[in-house]
């Protein structure tokens, strides 16, 4: 949203659950999907690429919108059967924190209370990007100028509206930042700024670096990511082709997944950069929704043994 008093972009992430290309979802065993439409159910992939929104969890079902909010469907993984939906999914398993910005006002917001930064924050940034972690009790803001590579993040106690760390993210020439906070982990995926290629890193609330995301070159554009279990995190690739499941608290590495698959049906190894979300279904599995070009197809991943099964979706007009 746009904080027209700096000229700042603040970029929502507050995370308790999975943000995936830049929505926040968790398995849930809530109402997840809209109610569906009487269009046929097969998708028309967009011209314009095929951005996976707005991607959550109801039971077994994924549902999720292809590139625009009004091509929204729902896909049963224990039946295959495809539904389209007269909108957007609701939201399931969401952060009870988030960053919010009334302008001129900068504030991080829990369980109906607000807490405003704007004057120790707003003075020195030009850019923000912020995020909370699931309760509100700290937050991280991305200041700096970014581009020229003077980038920067820091952490605020909320509570006592103090500044408890300061670190860098850039990573050469990756200098502008997403981030979220995964429980007590800072997630950035420093970005090339113009191009859609990243890199992550993970930091504590104390700004110590703990590990790259997924090693040296593994790219996170469009920040798809989904808890597995306790600490273990699951990051998708930027181009969809490879999952790693990571412990965020130690920076390990536990396995590496090949999720190419997923894209096979369309012709390619992978997938659009920044176009594919994942979500945890209520099982424990994972299920990775593909962009172009094998737009609403979904995967399912079982963590243990690395199994990957493909469900492609019907196209309209084959």
């Amino acid at each position: 949203m746009l904080l027209r008093w700096v000229a700042a972009t603040v970029t929502l992430a507050a995370c308790g659950g999975a943000r995936s290309g830049g929505a926040t979802s968790a398995a849930s065993s809530d109402p997840a999907p809209q109610r569906a439409d009487r269009r046929p159910a097969c998708i028309t992939p967009p011209d314009d690429g095929s951005k996976i929104t707005h991607a959550t969890v109801d039971g077994t079902k994924v549902a999720y919108c292809v590139g625009s909010d009004r091509e929204c469907f729902a896909l049963d993984t224990a039946t295959g059967k495809l539904e389209r939906l007269g909108g957007p999914p609701k939201p399931a398993g969401a952060s009870n924190a988030r960053v919010e910005t009334t302008n001129p006002d900068l504030k991080v917001c829990s369980f109906g209370s607000c807490t405003s930064l704007t004057p120790k924050v707003l003075p020195n940034a030009s850019t923000i990007v912020g995020a909370a972690n699931p309760d509100g009790t700290f937050a991280v803001f991305l200041l700096g100028d970014a581009k020229a590579g003077r980038g920067y993040a820091e952490v605020w106690d909320v509570a006592t509206t103090k500044k408890t760390a300061t670190f860098r993210y850039a990573r050469g020439e990756f200098r502008c930042g997403e981030v979220a906070v995964l429980e007590d982990t800072i997630f950035v995926s420093a970005s090339m700024c113009d191009q859609p290629a990243a890199r992550g890193g993970l930091y504590t609330l104390r700004g110590r670096k703990v590990a790259n995301v997924g090693g040296k070159d593994f790219g996170t554009w469009g920040g798809a990511f989904a808890r597995v279990d306790g600490p273990v995190w699951a990051f998708l690739e930027e181009n969809g082709n490879q999952l790693v499941i990571q412990d965020v608290v130690t920076g390990k590495v536990k396995k590496t997944i090949d999720t190419s698959l997923l894209f096979k049906d369309g012709g390619a190894a992978m997938g659009n950069p920044g176009e594919s979300a994942i979500v945890r279904l209520a099982d424990g599995r994972l299920a990775i929704v593909a962009g172009a070009p094998a737009s609403g197809s979904v995967a399912t991943v079982e963590v243990e043994t690395g199994a990957v099964t493909v469900m492609p979706v019907p196209r309209c007009g084959q």
